[in-house]
């Protein structure tokens, strides 16, 4: 691994190897959580087959047994620790220093691009591992083409949190990232890609430095661009916007409160391990659940994912975000999205109309201040939670490159990380220069 972990010479950053290892006191008290937790009684609506209305009783105590018996957080730690990771000192402009956890591979090469993919909400840098696994068994440290860094945001599991004095943004955050790079040598130039509340990040960072010369995302949720007509879509971008107003009207709850009680969500679910399960189960299979209950009236509501994650893998991700104190550290973002243009308040008329509108009427991608005039690209997976047509995305930068999928839904890099790395390379093999 010694040779991946090799940083660029010209890095000037403080940097510090990290490695994974919680103790076992804080799992000993993870597991007498869990252990003596209750799951409450059964209801109406926690025992409807179809989970019409959450996340069901037997799918939270088949869970709760697996948590307790069967699942292996050492495993966790050996898939994050067979990658090299760090810590980066990264000191903000007013002088204030973060702590910012990234893993990555870096080339031997001269030539090699610095890539930064970056996570979104519930996602940790736990979704690009398999993508790193593949990149080393394609390529060694003499040929591999690319430098990638993987960060956690600011507030995301090994990073520090934003600071308690001021209303952290994504700016922010993507100001920490634009200066881990130039810190690890890449000032002179570096592509992105992101997903979620990564793809924000990243067209911030594309729209505000110059660094930044290739935008790659695979999610760019926005609302129909007034100037252009609708009538030439194909049938497969009409079934997606269907899917998206679906998912606005009933699957956006969760952001209303992350952005408008964002204090109380994160004390109630910091309170139990299955508390936070709960409540990220219902995010992740919340739209899967719907399928009979749509289909009973023809219509549809597919998943953010094309199949439901392994029990393994919805709890690693869990586990994650419950050691490391992520969950209320890190929904900043949403009280931005929702109740906050990206650089002043709403007003109260406007912010009214956008929680009776849905919370994803103000978003950064179609905004012009972020237009992105770097080569951009965007990959189209089927069952995202809201896929937009080429034209649309097209509207927002400078749109060099598209690729539809098959399958494939809002996590790509986890589900599809054979395709998600195939678009990148092929993207950055016609718009790096």
């Amino acid at each position: 691994m010694y040779g991946y972990a090799q940083l660029p010479h010209e890095a000037s950053v403080k940097v510090s190897p990290f490695h994974v290892a919680v103790s076992r006191d804080e799992l000993q008290d993870f597991h007498d959580l869990i252990r003596l937790s209750k799951l409450g009684p059964r209801t109406y609506e926690n025992s409807s087959a179809n989970g019409r209305y959450g996340v069901t009783y037997e799918w939270m105590s088949e869970a709760k047994a697996y948590w307790e018996s069967r699942f292996d957080w050492s495993a966790v730690e050996d898939r994050i620790n067979e990658h090299p990771n760090f810590k980066a000192n990264i000191l903000d402009d007013d002088g204030s220093a973060y702590a910012i956890h990234f893993t990555g591979l870096f080339s031997q090469r001269k030539d090699a691009i610095p890539l930064m993919c970056i996570h979104g909400w519930p996602g940790s840098f736990l979704e690009f591992t398999g993508i790193l696994s593949r990149l080393k068994q394609n390529y060694s440290p003499q040929d591999l083409p690319y430098h990638i860094v993987i960060p956690s945001l600011p507030g995301y599991a090994f990073s520090d949190s934003p600071p308690l004095d001021k209303n952290w943004t994504l700016q922010d955050s993507g100001r920490l990232l634009h200066k881990l790079m130039v810190g690890l040598g890449f000032g002179d130039g570096y592509a992105l890609q992101g997903g979620d509340i990564g793809s924000y990040t990243a067209r911030i960072m594309a729209a505000t430095y110059d660094s930044c010369k290739v935008l790659h995302l695979n999610f760019c949720v926005m609302t129909c661009p007034a100037e252009l007509e609708n009538s030439a879509l194909e049938e497969y971008e009409r079934e997606g916007l269907k899917r998206a107003d679906r998912f606005g009207k009933l699957g956006t709850a969760y952001a209303v409160e992350h952005a408008t009680r964002t204090a109380t969500i994160g004390f109630v679910l910091s309170s139990s391990p299955l508390a936070l399960l709960a409540w990220y189960v219902e995010l992740a299979h919340a739209a899967k659940a719907l399928i009979d209950t749509m289909a009973r009236i023809g219509e549809k509501f597919l998943a953010w994912t094309d199949q439901s994650p392994s029990m393994d893998e919805i709890l690693s991700s869990v586990t994650l975000y419950w050691l490391t104190q992520t969950f209320p550290r890190a929904i900043y973002p949403y009280r931005q999205e929702i109740i906050d243009e990206p650089f002043g308040p709403i007003i109260d008329a406007k912010c009214r109309k956008a929680l009776q509108e849905g919370p994803r009427k103000y978003m950064v991608h179609p905004d012009p201040k972020f237009y992105c005039h770097q080569p951009m690209g965007y990959s189209y997976f089927p069952c995202e939670i809201a896929p937009v047509p080429k034209s649309w995305a097209a509207t927002t930068g400078n749109l060099v490159w598209f690729n539809r999928h098959d399958k494939g839904g809002h996590f790509a890099a986890l589900e599809q990380p054979e395709a998600l790395l195939s678009d990148i390379e092929e993207f950055l093999k016609q718009a790096w220069r």
